[in-house]
């Protein structure tokens, strides 16, 4: 029977060779790839070369947490003074259909407090001569109004608009035919006024008002 020669065991020449190649090897792996990868450090530029060193600007994006941007400081809404008034009561509404014949007049006024606010609007089916006009509670004499508008000229058959009392007293209309056909006229206000009259002639009426919605 033939006896097996066994392989003989590498020198220790040969391992230290094989050792310094596969150390070799390895640094020169880390130098070209590794660190221009992993880390952007390229010393001898083949990382650049290879498109490595993006690789590790990417990675060191990623793990950065995101920023999160800062809220805007709140800046406070400018305060604006004399927009707003108050009214210690719920505002009123009238509606009023007229009819004045030619020559004829008729006057309506509504009571209210200095500062009260109404809107209006009137409109009619011809020219009416009017004076928007108004006598405060406490006048100097008996005749004392204040005129706000007025068209006794030519005259108009419509007009809209908002009147803020300058005094406590009453505020409205007066209204003439100088036409020589009878006039129709329809009468809407809103405001914070608490009562409504109508003169015509000698003849004085208390106007039915409503509450405001």
């Amino acid at each position: 029977m033939e006896s097996k020669q066994m392989p003989e065991p590498p020198s220790k020449g040969a391992i230290v060779k094989a050792t310094g190649i596969a150390l070799a090897v390895a640094l020169v792996i880390l130098f070209t790839a590794v660190l221009p990868a992993e880390y952007g450090i390229d010393p001898l530029k083949t990382g650049k070369a290879l498109g490595l060193t993006q690789l590790a600007q990417a990675s060191e994006m990623k793990s950065k947490p995101a920023t999160v941007a800062a809220a805007a400081p709140e800046v406070p809404a400018p305060k604006v003074t004399g927009a707003y008034t108050a009214q210690p009561k719920n505002y009123k509404t009238d509606s009023e259909d007229l009819s004045l014949r030619p020559g004829e007049g008729v006057e309506i006024k509504y009571h209210m407090q200095a500062g009260a606010v109404m809107v209006y609007g009137w409109k009619a089916d011809g020219k009416l001569r009017f004076e928007f006009h108004g006598e405060p509670d406490q006048k100097p004499n008996k005749d004392y109004y204040e005129s706000y508008e007025l068209d006794d000229k030519v005259g108009k058959d419509q007009s809209y608009g908002s009147f803020t009392a300058p005094k406590t007293g009453i505020h409205g209309w007066f209204w003439e035919n100088k036409t020589n056909k009878e006039v129709m006229m329809h009468l809407n206000t809103a405001g914070f006024y608490d009562s409504a009259k109508m003169f015509s002639g000698d003849e004085k009426v208390d106007l039915e008002i409503g509450e405001g919605k």
